[in-house]
């Protein structure tokens, strides 16, 4: 009598694990999960599934019926997520309304859906807020820019020269140069060039691309990559963290670093350098030290 109560209790046990894979797997429709508890059972229907549901909210977790499917509300496994991981996710799922159906649609659609079932409940009240009033457009994209996208892109894989005017900064600026590679971050597209005669890689978003087309008038007709040395010293060369394009020349016996960077475009990489502050010093090119020191200049007149 003993076993057989132990049995009971195990293929008890048993079910229940059933019915949270189902659950967990958003997989839990009402056929399936009578399947699992109805075999070997002598009660109603009804009476059987509360008892099992029963016990599932005694451990806390909260179960939803929603038409012919069970949902978990809440589980052991939730992802716990900030409001901008939450906004990353949002974005995630503007980028998919609007791409074309195929397994790139079909895989992005299975993995955010995946993703939402296992929101906590806090994440899901920020999901909810965040969707409610949110009224980006993405779609400008894959329409108003979509032409000069794809022209850019050709541009790039043919590796061809170009002329192109584009605005910066307020000012209108009319170069020739070689199109490198297209840039993508959540929000924008840049076009990345390569400005012969300043030797330096720029990025340009590309709304701010007035003109651009094929051109054989480049003033160097060889191409050199741009390499920038600095010197890092203190704190900062112990944990300093070498980017793609970097490598250490040499380690001075002060434990400061001499780096090299190539193909860093010149405005990133001087944003990037004055935020060292005093532990970094450009060694070369001369050009780069000269806008460094205009950078410093110009900051400082903010303070005068």
């Amino acid at each position: 009598m003993q076993k057989k109560f132990k049995e009971k209790y195990n293929e008890g046990c048993i079910k229940i694990f059933t019915l949270y894979k189902l659950l967990y797997e958003d997989r839990a429709y009402y056929d399936d999960v009578m399947k699992i508890f109805t075999e070997d059972e002598n009660d109603k229907e009804h009476v059987i599934l509360n008892k099992y549901l029963n016990t599932l909210k005694v451990f806390g977790i909260k179960v939803k019926k929603v038409n012919n499917k069970f949902v978990l509300l809440n589980n052991s496994f939730g992802l716990n997520f900030d409001i901008n991981d939450v906004k990353s996710v949002n974005i995630f799922e503007q980028f998919a309304k609007i791409l074309p159906d195929g397994k790139t649609k079909k895989n992005l659609d299975a993995f955010l859906e995946m993703m939402l079932s296992r929101f906590d409940d806090k994440t899901n009240e920020l999901y909810t807020t965040i969707n409610s009033t949110n009224n980006s457009d993405y779609s400008f994209y894959y329409s108003d820019l979509r032409g000069q996208i794809e022209k850019c892109t050709r541009f790039c894989q043919d590796n061809h020269n170009i002329e192109i005017k584009y605005l910066s900064k307020g000012k209108v600026y009319t170069v020739y140069a070689k199109a490198k590679q297209m840039i993508y971050d959540n929000k924008n597209a840049y076009l990345q060039i390569y400005k012969m005669q300043d030797n330096q890689l720029e990025n340009i978003l590309v709304p701010n691309i007035l003109y651009i087309e094929q051109s054989s008038n480049l003033e160097n007709p060889m191409e050199i990559v741009p390499t920038i040395t600095y010197k890092i010293t203190g704190r900062l060369a112990k944990a300093y963290n070498l980017k793609e394009s970097e490598y250490v020349r040499e380690i001075l016996d002060d434990g400061s670093k001499v780096i090299v960077n190539k193909n860093e475009p010149t405005d990133q990489i001087l944003q990037r350098l004055i935020r060292y502050n005093t532990e970094c010093v450009i060694l070369s090119p001369k050009s780069l030290k000269r806008k460094m020191i205009d950078m410093i200049n110009d900051t400082l007149k903010n303070y005068e």
